[in-house]
């Protein structure tokens, strides 16, 4: 799995649904995913704190030549964040 998922990591190959459908076929007995509320019942709530800060000038344009490019474009409109 390693090359094939390396190349999609990486933008080289294109995203192959069927390798990542076996991929987590493999995985998911190995997963598991549990909340800390499930887990310790002694926990506090957990608290987020959202702190707003501007884009430098240069992330500002890099984000935005990011956006401009059809393949961002294309990714973000079928959810894909992947490749």
């Amino acid at each position: 799995f390693s090359n094939p998922v390396t190349g999609m990591v990486e933008g080289s190959q294109g995203v192959d649904e069927h390798l990542i459908d076996r991929l987590h076929a493999i995985l998911r007995p190995f997963i598991l995913r549990r909340l800390k509320k499930d887990v310790e019942k002694n926990l506090l709530p957990k608290i987020e704190h959202l702190v707003p800060c501007p884009l430098s000038k240069r992330q500002r344009l890099l984000y935005e030549d990011f956006m401009r490019s059809s393949e961002a474009r294309g990714a973000l409109s079928q959810g894909s964040f992947v490749g």
